[in-house]
């Protein structure tokens, strides 16, 4: 497949994604297969990590484009450790909001940040979705499996979003990360009302 056909393929996925926020709640949480899908199961989970894909993209061969998402995978799992002890944190939807948000304002506004910051803007982003999913954890039949199925989902989707945004650059189409942190921060901000 090629490059223009691999963009086109990226595009429609992002387009046909579910566009239901705040899939944290009232779902069956039973093992690895509800883990992998439960990333694809909102648009919140969806829009943040390809967004984080996205930012860490125009880096890929740097420290950044590799430890920027690393770090959401390891904070994702540290907010789930976290809230699978007890640790109960308030407003934990709102910081979810925030994320996707934030995410696409820094996306539209072509943001560049040093290694440090963008590991912490990744890492503060994953653990509210992390500690969501902690918070779900205790109704999971297979509490590994789950969780899992989750991190290697949510891996596949910054892959996704970095892949994306290699191939936008490749074509010399820097609008397109713009046009995507808009759409992430208008979805963000619809979600929040």
């Amino acid at each position: 497949m090629n490059k223009r056909n691999q963009l086109r393929l990226l595009t429609l996925v992002g387009a046909l994604a579910p566009l239901s926020a705040m899939a944290h709640t009232g779902h069956e949480v039973a093992g690895f297969f509800q883990g992998m899908l439960h990333p694809l199961s909102g648009a919140d989970h969806l829009l943040v990590m390809l967004a984080v894909g996205l930012m860490a993209a125009g880096r890929s061969k740097s420290r950044v484009g590799t430890a920027v998402p690393a770090a959401f995978l390891l904070a994702m799992a540290v907010g789930t450790l976290l809230a699978v002890a007890g640790l109960t944190v308030p407003f934990v939807e709102q910081g979810i909001v925030v994320s996707v948000v934030t995410a696409g304002v820094l996306l539209a506004l072509a943001v560049r940040f040093t290694l440090v910051t963008g590991i912490a803007l990744a890492a503060g982003f994953a653990l509210f979705h992390g500690l969501a999913h902690g918070a779900e954890l205790p109704l999971a039949v297979n509490p590994v499996a789950y969780v899992a199925g989750f991190l290697i989902m949510t891996s596949v989707l910054l892959m996704a979003g970095t892949r994306l945004g290699q191939l936008a650059d490749s074509y010399s189409m820097g609008m397109t990360s713009r046009i995507a942190g808009v759409a992430v921060a208008a979805f963000g901000v619809l979600a929040a009302v």
